[in-house]
């Protein structure tokens, strides 16, 4: 084995490179690498960043082929089998009905030319060959669904928004009618406490019904003292008068 410093001076040519991190790539953990990633190792060997996009978007394109070659080989196999159940129903069904029926036997004339055309289709269905027209045509159709798709999403995303927010408004309305109607009592709360602090003392109340009735019979008693006063005072000076005259 080498020394560290033997291997440092090592040169490798492109092929070699190439194998050699395909294998380090294979014995390492298996993880998905980000793209920052990708350029941060590219870069550490000499690989330029523009270099590493161009190869990316070529990888992109390819992966793009790929995935419409695997849709359309899949559709095809999908549509074969589809109508090889319908051509072995059907011809079963006209095998029974020409085995029950008296007469020539004739279902094999169908079962011919159906099975022609049968095999025309697993020609077909089962070759792995594909356009350059089919596969464009297949990136068109998986782009316009993945659009699809998005505005769909974007649609959902809005939806809850709009929701959540009719949900805040609604919950910000609910609490600001709270705290007006907290304020207004409190408010109103604190006028009539002003208003009894400021108010005079309120009249006593009436006397009751005996008060009232021992009061009217007080009064005409003390108008008959009044007046017993005002007569003994009118005969003292009659009697006064005659003793004035005498002198």
């Amino acid at each position: 084995m080498g020394k560290p410093d033997e291997q440092s001076g090592r040169r490798y040519t492109e092929a070699e490179v190439r194998t050699i991190l395909e294998r380090a790539l294979r014995g390492a953990q298996a993880r998905d690498v980000s793209h920052d990633e990708l350029v941060a190792a590219a870069e550490e060997i000499g690989i330029s960043r523009d270099a590493i996009e161009v190869a990316s978007r070529d990888l992109e394109l390819v992966r793009g082929e790929d995935e419409a070659r695997a849709a359309i080989l899949a559709r095809r196999r999908k549509g074969f089998r589809s109508h090889l159940s319908s051509f072995l129903l059907v011809n079963a069904f006209l095998f029974a009905i020409n085995a029950l029926t008296p007469g020539p036997w004739w279902f094999f004339w169908p079962l011919l030319g159906w099975g022609l055309g049968l095999a025309f289709h697993a020609r077909a269905a089962l070759s792995s060959d594909v356009s350059p027209r089919q596969l464009r045509r297949e990136s068109e159709r998986s782009a316009a669904r993945a659009r699809s798709e998005q505005l769909l999403r974007l649609k959902e995303q809005r939806r809850v928004e709009r929701l959540a927010r009719k949900q805040r408004l609604e919950q910000s309305a609910e609490d600001l009618g709270q705290a007006v109607e907290e304020g207004v009592a409190t408010v109103l709360s604190r006028i009539a406490q002003e208003i009894r602090g400021s108010a005079p003392p309120p009249p006593p109340p009436p006397p009751p019904a005996e008060d009232a009735a021992r009061r009217r019979r007080i009064a005409p008693l003390d108008a008959d003292d009044a007046e017993s006063e005002a007569l003994g005072e009118e005969e003292a000076d009659r009697a006064a008068r005659p003793g004035r005259s005498r002198r």
